[in-house]
């Protein structure tokens, strides 16, 4: 059965332009604490754990497997007394009993290299968990980063509002405000109150979710930076879709159909006849002193053959069974090349735009900065209100809040790029360890 063929790109069509390349993708930006923090979600996971332990299991279902190809030496001993009216007799044995079955239709190997194929499947889900683990320990160190930038902005405003409330209230308390005005702003520091409850709120939980991945308990206690870095490099242009070939989940898939193959092959070497071997070695005496004499040294060989004949469709069953593996195995497989192929292009293209927007509102947070400092320096000489001054200050604030869920959202996309990838922008796999 030969493996479907999935149409593919000889590269990405939405890599961007060339930056720079580094083997490991979480040094790739710069941070040694999110560093250390991978480090230590990849030595407390009890996730990566239960997936290491998976792994160790295959490796020694494989090593079962293996032995089977293998004699079979048993020791043998015995005593046994025998007594009637007359006299007791005593009978000692002592020997080694040899099974070997021959392995003529490669029932046996088949299933020995479905066993270490199911092991190296294994390995790479531990690979693809690892990596997966290293990728949302990233996220979720990037949210907390930019959840404290958030609380930053928040705080900002509140402060301004409360300004803005204090100034309205003394011109209402005297006769010269509105009581529009002053209820206004009364609200909207109300409002802005609340908002920074719940962005302290985002920020604590954060941390909890990155504690749990830490393998901490989640008590929101990581210390953490005042902001976000900033973003490596663009991914190179024209990244090679065979990059696909060393992610975990991919390899993982692959060896899965390899080891469906082998099962169809035992499966189908099942129905045919066994050749066993068998011999005996060892001594008898009735004499427990003189078990060890050499001239009661016997020995038998024989062989067996053993040819199914009526199974009531077992072995058949277990031949369709076997089929039916290899083409979920397959089509998993597909499923799998494709997803992968869609991440990758969806990262990509997701990054472009995000990159396009952050430019755009930059220059707006940019502009709306300086016009908010305009309108103070009006407001000092007496040409505008303090209202005038707040809408400013909201302008200002909004655009700040849009650009940092923009910066947030790329680093976001660059990991799902590197997570997709199954590593770096270059060949080598991805040293996270």
């Amino acid at each position: 059965m030969e493996r479907a063929d999935t149409p593919v790109a000889e590269q990405f069509k939405n890599a961007g332009d060339q930056g720079v390349v580094r083997d490991d993708w979480v040094a790739s930006f710069a941070d040694p604490q999110l560093n250390a923090l991978v480090a230590e979600a990849q030595r407390n996971n009890p996730d990566l754990a239960i997936a290491a332990a998976r792994r160790d299991r295959a490796a020694a279902d494989a090593g079962k497997a293996d032995a089977a190809l293998q004699p079979k030496v048993d020791a043998v001993a015995g005593a046994q007394r025998t007594e009637n009216n007359v006299a007791a007799r005593d009978q000692f044995n002592l020997g080694l009993a040899v099974s070997w079955e021959v392995d003529v239709w490669g029932r046996l190997s088949n299933a020995a290299q479905a066993a270490a194929l199911d092991a190296l499947a294994a390995q790479a889900d531990y690979e693809f968990a690892r990596q997966s683990l290293a990728a949302r320990t990233a996220q979720a160190w990037f949210l907390a980063l930019a959840a404290r930038e958030q609380v930053a902005l928040d705080r900002a405003l509140l402060e301004q509002r409360d300004r803005v409330a204090r100034v309205v209230k003394a011109r209402y308390d005297v006769g010269e405000g509105q009581r529009i005005d002053y209820e206004s702003a009364l609200g909207l520091a109300a409002t802005a109150r609340q908002a920074l409850a719940a962005s302290e709120e985002a920020g604590r939980a954060a941390l909890r979710s990155l504690e749990s991945l830490l393998g901490r308990y989640p008590s929101s206690e990581v210390e953490v930076a005042a902001m976000l870095p900033t973003l490596p490099s663009a991914p190179p242009v024209g990244l090679p879709s065979e990059l696909l070939e060393r992610r975990p989940d991919v390899v993982a898939a692959d060896r899965r159909v390899a080891a469906a193959f082998g099962r169809v092959g035992a499966a189908r070497a099942a129905k045919l006849p066994r050749i066993s071997l068998t011999g005996q070695l060892g001594q008898g005496s009735q004499d427990l002193a003189n078990l060890f004499d050499p001239t009661n040294l016997a020995w038998n060989l024989g062989a067996n053959l053993l040819g199914p004949l009526f199974d009531g469709g077992e072995r058949e069953a277990a031949l369709q069974s076997a089929k039916a593996s290899e083409r979920e195995a397959l089509a998993a497989w597909v499923k799998t090349a494709q997803r992968s192929f869609l991440e990758v292009e969806t990262a990509l293209a997701n990054e472009q735009v995000l990159r396009q927007r952050r430019t755009e509102l930059a220059e707006a947070e940019s502009r709306l900065l300086r016009a908010r400092d305009a309108g103070e320096e009006r407001y000092r000489n007496g040409e505008a209100t303090i209202l005038d001054v707040d809408q400013l200050h909201n302008n200002h604030a909004n655009a700040a809040r849009a650009l940092l869920q923009v910066r947030s959202e790329l680093f976001q996309q660059r990991i799902n790029l590197h997570l997709a990838l199954g590593g770096s922008f270059d060949g080598a796999p991805a040293t996270t360890r």
